[in-house]
This record gives C-alpha cells, structure tokens and sequence, in this order.
C-alpha cells in the first residue's frame, strides 16, 4: 500500500459538508485516513474578489489504488 495525501476544498454552498462527503467517499478505499483541521482561505487568481471563502483541509492515509483511480473517485 502507498501512502497518500489528498487535499480537499470547497467554496460553494455547506462548505462543510462537501469535504465530509468527499471524505465519506474515500473512505472505504483510504486505510487510516486522517483529517487535518479545515481552515478557510481567500480565492487566489484574477478576477475572483467576488468569490466566497474557501475551506480546505488535507487527509493522509495508506490505498492500493492507483493516483488516476483514487482521483477518479
């Protein structure tokens, strides 16, 4: 199994709750799969003033699946 890390984020909507939908998903896939605590951030880029905060976070955990199938998840 290779370890991996995953970064999650959202900013539309429960912000919340997409990350721990995406979450749910990987679960069952992602052996001890680990949270960091979710922050927000401003939207980076041009023409994005307009746009709402961002939650993020970062999972780690240990998969057999390959970096295409686990991202196809």
């Amino acid at each position: 199994m290779d370890r991996v890390a995953i970064a999650f984020g959202s900013n539309l909507g429960d912000r919340a709750a997409a990350l721990a939908f995406a979450a749910g998903r990987l679960a069952p896939f992602v052996e001890d799969l680990t949270f960091s605590t979710a922050i927000e951030t401003e939207p980076q880029g041009e023409e994005v003033s307009n746009q709402p905060l961002y939650l993020n976070a970062v999972a780690v955990g240990r998969t057999s699946l390959d970096a295409r199938a686990l991202l196809e998840l």
